[in-house]
């Protein structure tokens, strides 16, 4: 049985659906989210909290979404994509519906997703982070090298 289109999920009822699901789970209400969000620097309240899982508030900022996750205490990916196999739609419009398990896929770095062409697929796994946080550390910073290169064998370039 196939999903009638108005059913797929996009990116912002995934991230509604998994807000309310995580509040609901941690015992707070939109105040005690609000509240939340308001110490990391995110103007956000029960009201806004009520009218982003209503849908009356279409969107999130990156940063709102950020903050949601780590006040959440989830990866901000876990927001982003339905936790289980089920059509999803990456773009609002120009792109076929995805499996929501390749998205998952495409957003951690393991493979483009579906339909994508030879070279975007090698542009693709060039810029895909091999080993994160895995480099040196800067002792002036404290930061981690981003990522290492890795030679790949039959490459382009």
């Amino acid at each position: 049985m196939s999903t009638a289109p108005e059913e797929i999920k996009g990116v912002m009822d995934a991230v509604r659906t998994r807000v309310k699901e995580l509040r609901g789970r941690k015992g707070w209400s939109g105040t005690d989210l609000g509240r939340e969000l308001e110490a990391l620097g995110v103007p956000w309240n029960r009201s806004v909290v009520a009218n982003f899982e209503s849908g009356r508030r279409p969107a999130v900022s990156v940063q709102e979404l950020l903050a949601l996750a780590a006040v959440l205490d989830v990866a901000p990916i876990s927001l982003l994509v339905p936790m289980y196999s089920e059509p999803y739609r990456v773009t609002p419009e120009g792109m076929e519906p995805q499996n929501s398990v390749d998205v998952w896929m495409w957003m951690r770095g393991q493979q483009p997703l579906p339909g994508t062409s030879a070279a975007s697929s090698r542009l693709y796994f060039a810029e895909a982070p091999t080993q994160v946080g895995r480099g040196e550390r800067d002792p002036a910073t404290g930061l981690y090298e981003w990522y290492e290169k890795v030679e790949r064998e039959g490459g382009d370039g």
